[in-house]
């Protein structure tokens, strides 16, 4: 049986944040990403293959989905 009140509290509070980055290094399965927000490269593995360039979403060391182009605008909560 699913305990959803879990699952909602899973939703609320990510185990990992995450960032939007430009990969810089393409070394598959190992690339590594330059974080949006000016904090530097960070080291990512994924299962799929990304071009150089590309934005993608990060999340504790994982590259989880190609990101949207356009501008990143940051808001606090």
């Amino acid at each position: 049986m699913v305990n959803l009140l879990q699952q909602f509290h899973n939703l609320m509070n990510p185990q990992h944040a995450e960032y939007i980055g430009t990969i810089t290094s393409v070394s598959h399965p190992n690339y590594k990403v330059l974080v949006d927000d000016g904090s530097g490269l960070v080291m990512c593995t994924s299962n799929v293959a990304y071009n150089l360039g590309q934005k993608v979403f990060i999340a504790g060391g994982e590259i989880k989905r190609p990101a949207p182009t356009g501008s990143v605008t940051q808001i606090e909560v």
